[in-house]
């Protein structure tokens, strides 16, 4: 059995890479479908919500027959609640951007992202972090800000909502990471589950009073978006179920090439040449980080 071993590994680590590749192909249809919707007078909270309403809805049937001991959070209902925080945080600050920027400027910016697992994963999962990494951070900060350019002129609220989506999404992963870990592991349909309902939960204290009227054409965009997030969250939890994280990670990246044909097919709007050069810095920081994190093993 042990020379079977590589393989089985290696099996894992290509099906993760596969669904990855295909999520990261999906995640920018969201982006277009929400963009149309907040252009439209639609508040990103309610795009969130029902999202998170249609998500739920469409979950609940697969979780009771398939997963029912897990309705009840087994890793508790204060870590199910912070999933429903951090996803509707991430959702409102990614779509309330897009009514400001392309899709390709909103992605590359929240693309702080592992900038801010590095520093969660040294508070919270008390992972070693070297002088690599804290170099990586400084330049990738450096990056971001020559995509924001903050000293011209009036910072874009737009990418501040980016900022924002960004963190929250790096507290959303290193809460993902804690659920899957140890005897109490969960799987990755009830991880999708319990960020859906708990965002819900989040969600319906606060929407009502920027609640605006729908026509069916907005209600196809809302479907079209659930569907499509639903694919593509399952599959990245899947991805990270399957295959080691330090190979899954970088594949993110190919985010921001789908997003920038997104964002040039839908709404001719193309990143500028100092935001591609950003967008490369930012890039080559995080697989510098990650491949020496890496190599150390």
């Amino acid at each position: 059995m042990p020379p079977d071993l590589p393989k089985t590994r290696t099996s894992r680590n290509g099906a993760g890479i596969l669904m990855m590749v295909l999520a990261m192909s999906l995640v920018p249809l969201i982006d277009v479908l929400a963009k149309f919707l907040v252009l439209d007078g639609i508040p990103a909270l309610q795009v969130v919500f029902l999202r998170m309403l249609l998500g739920t809805l469409l979950l609940l049937p697969v979780m009771l027959l398939y997963r029912r001991p897990e309705i009840v959070p087994p890793q508790g209902w204060g870590s199910a609640f912070l999933l429903g925080v951090l996803s509707v945080t991430t959702g409102v600050g990614f779509f309330g951007a897009l009514k400001y920027l392309s899709i390709a400027d909103t992605a590359a910016i929240s693309f702080v992202q592992p900038l801010f697992v590095i520093l969660l994963s040294k508070l919270f999962l008390r992972e070693s972090v070297g002088l690599a990494r804290w170099l990586g951070l400084f330049v990738g900060f450096a990056a971001t800000l020559l995509i924001i350019r903050p000293g011209m002129g009036v910072i874009n609220p737009g990418s501040l909502l980016a900022l924002g989506s960004g963190a929250a999404m790096a507290g959303y992963v290193i809460l993902v990471r804690k659920s899957m870990r140890g005897a109490g592991r969960v799987s990755p349909v009830s991880l999708t589950f319990q960020t859906h309902a708990m965002a819900l939960v989040v969600a319906i204290p606060i929407v009502m009073p920027f609640w605006q009227g729908m026509d069916p054409g907005h209600w196809g965009l809302v479907v079209g978006l659930t569907l499509v997030g639903l694919a593509g969250q399952y599959l990245i939890i899947r991805a990270y179920d399957f295959a080691e994280a330090s190979l899954i990670a970088p594949l993110a990246y190919l985010e921001i090439v789908s997003s920038t044909l997104a964002s040039w097919l839908f709404f001719s709007q193309v990143p500028d040449a100092v935001t591609f050069l950003g967008i490369a810095v930012l890039i080559a920081s995080s697989l510098f980080v990650t491949f020496r994190s890496a190599g150390r093993r």
